[in-house]
């Protein structure tokens, strides 16, 4: 039988319209309307003319309910193997057999993108075993050590969150930590310069016309943080010019596009006291700091009263010099 190849460039467009339509993917429409041309060219003699769009939609139709349920398959074996794989991270990574800390453990998945989602799934399909990913995949073996090393340490801040804690490096996923860690070093070289403008994005919320630092940065040594309804406030400890340890703190949030935007520029805290390791007092805070019990959000509950005596004799010692 000869075929009008307009015609049958009519009935292709035909099919693929309503199996797009119908499945919402180009990949399966193509593969639809390809079998159901495929199959109309086989039965094309014993089909009248008018009843042709009738019949390609109806073989359209039933391929599309094939594809369904193969899709159903997959959703339901991809949720299987996710809940299995959940289920090896938290043995691998979760103390304790906590309930609330495994639900929130799993819930912490929702926040993988694709990539490192797909990236867990193999890291376990290839049981843990980052040489044999690195032999079936052309990515190296450090690549590969440090995406497993990033996500694991996501899901583990992502887990934190989830349980409520709000007061602890544990909640800091390792791209929050880059772009904390990028800020500070970018503020520092552009306090140095006299430059703080090159900062536009980062300060596009505060008004740097009136702020005046005043204050120089030797070295960053460290920072703790605190995350309140999406806004983290961080506590960063540095030396400065004259070899002291100090302080200043920031508040900012992550915009959409993952960039750390500035509530409240660096700043020193009102009230400082500053005291050796080795001093009488210093040791008393530090067995305080150290024996103090974590609550549920990460905050540390030792004695509000202890601390302010030994405030108020470090001021009186002060007050004395």
């Amino acid at each position: 039988m000869e075929y009008d190849n307009k015609k049958l460039s009519e009935y292709q467009k035909f099919v693929f319209n309503f199996a797009l339509y119908k499945t919402g993917s180009i990949e399966a429409a193509n593969d639809i309307t390809s079998q159901t041309i495929n199959l109309y060219l086989l039965k094309a003699d014993t089909i009248e003319e008018e009843h042709i769009k009738g019949w390609l939609i109806q073989t359209s139709k039933k391929y599309c309910q094939a594809f369904f349920r193969s899709e159903k398959k997959e959703t339901q074996k991809q949720d299987n193997y996710r809940h299995e794989i959940m289920e090896q991270l938290y043995e691998q990574q979760a103390i304790g057999r906590d309930e609330a800390l495994k639900e929130a453990f799993q819930d912490s998945f929702k926040a993988l993108n694709d990539h490192e989602l797909k990236t867990i799934f193999y890291y376990f399909q290839c049981n843990e075993n980052i040489k044999e990913m690195h032999n079936m995949i052309n990515i190296s073996y450090t690549v590969l050590r440090k995406q497993i090393s990033r996500i694991k340490n996501k899901l583990k801040a992502e887990t934190y969150k989830v349980l409520g804690v709000i007061a602890t490096k544990k909640i800091v996923t390792p791209q929050v930590n880059n772009l904390i860690v990028k800020f500070l070093r970018r503020f520092k070289t552009n306090l140095e310069n006299n430059s703080l403008e090159k900062m536009y994005y980062y300060f596009s919320e505060v008004d740097l016309k009136k702020y005046n630092p005043s204050y120089e940065i030797k070295k960053i040594l460290d920072y703790e943080i605190e995350l309140i309804d999406s806004i983290y406030k961080v506590w960063i400890f540095f030396k400065n010019k004259k070899d002291e340890t100090d302080s200043f703190f920031i508040k900012f949030y992550i915009d959409k596009k993952n960039h750390l935007k500035i509530l409240t520029p660096p700043q020193k805290p009102s009230n400082v006291f500053k005291f050796k390791e080795d001093s009488e007092e210093g040791k008393r805070i530090l067995k305080i700091l150290n024996s103090a019990p974590i609550d549920r959000t990460g905050v540390s509950k030792f004695s509000d009263e202890e601390l302010e005596k030994i405030l108020k004799q470090i001021e009186k010692t002060k007050n004395k010099e």
